[in-house]
């Protein structure tokens, strides 16, 4: 799902290490992928599908954007509605509010897979599009959902903002929808970037603007600035460092814009930051973010990532007071986060927060999600922690993550 939440990603690691309460930890540690030296090495392809293979890619500003054009391709209008599970950022929802639809929320099991019965029993009347996510990066069975949607005449709209690798029932992730959307801020170090597929239906993809110069320099250089801050430059940390320096005024602009888009804080009741930017939906990529996603070798990304997991997986197994919310990792899947279960996740979330641990909950569901029984989503709306496990986390960042996730929620 297009999240954190669907802007441009760099907004939380760039001020990471510029607030006071990430000194608390020894160093900061990057929530999502960083450019580094170790960016470009390893193997150009993995034998596990990637959402960039797919032959009609069409690159996009972030997920969310994504989200708002396959709408848009499918002529969702005022009136329309759309099925969305309860348990969503609400980037998910605001490009269907956007365009005048209703949000219908749909209940989800306890894998995260929609709960069929429960859709298939509601007045589907005005239902012209069902948004089914690969929560986590973990691979949702989708051969049952596509044929009911084809019974219904229902599109259906994959999300793989958490899922850019992977198979599901034997197919590759991404080829199930009508339509397909990711996010490629999620897997590479990029500070904006989604994409847009198309499978079987004759639809035309969106014409785009061309990015100015200005969003094309600033792409480039944002990216060399977050990789710094987080000293993935060995042997130019420094002097990089001074360089940012030395352009204050710049990098107080970009400062300043990224916290206009940052999520407001937990516990608002307002969703402003979740609005779509219309004219940033219709632009096209940047060149910048192009070419590393383009370029960045996956074999790395898929082993990096199911390394991480799985560090986790062994390190919270047997804690009194939390578990993995899924017991091991599928084999086909490059995972986006590690879903951590807290029994009594408050005030502790918080704590952590404010420490600078790079954690995050989607706590902030879209107003008038309804209680359904046997739904999973609003206690995971609560109670699951989403903990970074990508490819450019360090061992002993792992280890500080652990550390302090334990120290907080020990008793």
């Amino acid at each position: 799902m297009p999240c954190r939440l669907g802007r441009q990603r760099s907004l939380l690691l760039a001020t990471m290490p510029l607030t006071a309460q990430q000194a608390k930890l020894p160093a900061p540690i990057p929530r999502l992928p960083v450019l580094g030296w170790s960016t470009l090495r390893g193997r150009r392809r993995s034998p596990m599908p990637c959402l960039l293979e797919h032959p009609g890619v069409q690159f996009t500003t972030s997920g969310r954007a994504s989200i708002l054009l396959a709408l848009e391709m499918l002529d969702i209008r005022a009136g329309d509605r759309v099925l969305v599970p309860t348990y969503h950022c609400p980037t998910m929802v605001a490009p269907v509010v956007a365009l005048g639809a209703q949000p219908l929320f749909y209940p989800i099991s306890a894998s995260g897979a929609p709960a069929l019965d429960w859709i298939a029993a509601q007045d589907l009347r005005g239902v012209r599009a069902l948004l089914a996510a690969h929560f986590f990066g973990l691979p949702q069975p989708m051969q049952r959902l596509r044929a009911w949607c084809d019974q219904h005449g229902i599109a259906l709209i994959e999300d793989c903002a958490h899922a850019l690798f992977g198979s599901s029932e034997g197919r590759p992730i991404g080829s199930w929808g009508d339509l397909a959307i990711a996010s490629l801020t999620k897997f590479l170090p990029v500070p904006e970037g989604g994409c847009l597929t198309v499978n079987g239906r004759t639809l035309a993809l969106p014409r785009q603007s061309a990015a100015g110069a200005v969003s094309q320099i600033k792409a480039a250089v944002d990216m060399v600035q977050v990789g710094t801050m987080f000293r993935r430059f060995r042997g130019l940390n420094t002097a990089l460092g001074g360089l940012f320096t030395l352009l204050n005024a710049p990098r107080k602009t970009l400062r300043r814009s990224r916290q206009h888009e940052a999520e407001p804080a937990s516990g608002s009741d307002s969703l402003e930051g979740f609005s779509i930017d219309m004219a940033l939906s219709h632009r096209a990529l940047t060149s910048a973010a192009t070419w590393v996603a383009k370029q960045s070798p996956r074999e790395r990304i898929v082993e990096g990532r199911r390394d991480n997991f799985r560090r986790l997986l062994a390190a919270f197994a047997e804690h009194p007071h939390l578990r993995p919310l899924f017991r091991s990792l599928p084999d086909d899947c490059a995972p986006y986060v590690f879903p951590l279960w807290v029994d009594q996740p408050d005030p502790g979330y918080q704590a952590l927060r404010e420490a600078g641990v790079p954690l995050s909950r989607w706590d902030r569901p879209w107003h008038d999600v309804p209680s359904l029984a046997d739904d999973q989503g609003l206690a995971w709306s609560h109670h699951v922690l989403q903990l970074p496990c990508h490819q450019d986390l360090q061992a002993e960042e792992i280890a500080v993550l652990v550390k302090e996730i334990s120290r907080v929620y020990a008793g």
